[in-house]
């Protein structure tokens, strides 16, 4: 399988934990595909943070800030923002206390497509207008495009 990370393998960090989930599938990001992938990009991952340096271990590992969502909550995240996903349940995010379910709600509401195992089921169509548009949640709690 041949991919823009074949040759060399992503560097060890946050972001290249994440990078699979969005690599060689698009926006189709369900168990199906993903799994797969955090096999293969975890082991390229693995094998590369072997040929680097330990991480310093003087820096301190901040504690936990945050309470996980009730379990309430990700049923209604479920109801509201699963896969098919409308305006009037997105809605109902903006009005929670939990921050990540109120940008989620915001962001959401913003993409009026079809894209992906995401579907709006009040704008069913893709728009190839969005291309490349990714939803940016700033620190204010509001929700900016950025084309790249």
């Amino acid at each position: 399988m041949r991919s823009r990370w074949s040759i060399e393998p992503p560097r060890v960090s946050t972001r290249s934990a994440r990078r699979p989930v969005a690599g060689l599938h698009g926006a189709n990001r369900l168990a199906s595909n993903s799994l797969s992938e955090c096999f293969v990009f975890g082991t390229r991952a693995a094998r590369a943070a072997l040929g680097e340096p330990p991480p310093d271990a003087s820096i301190p590992i901040p504690e936990w800030r945050y309470e996980p969502p009730t379990l309430a909550l990700r049923e209604r995240i479920w109801e509201h923002a699963g896969p098919t996903r409308e305006a009037e349940g997105l809605r109902v995010l903006l009005a929670e206390d939990y921050a990540v379910a109120r940008l989620l709600g915001a962001a959401a509401l913003e993409r009026e497509e079809t894209r992906g195992v995401h579907r709006r089921s009040d704008f069913p169509e893709l728009d190839t207008g969005l291309d490349r548009m990714h939803l940016i949640c700033t620190a204010e709690g509001r929700v900016r495009e950025e084309r790249w």
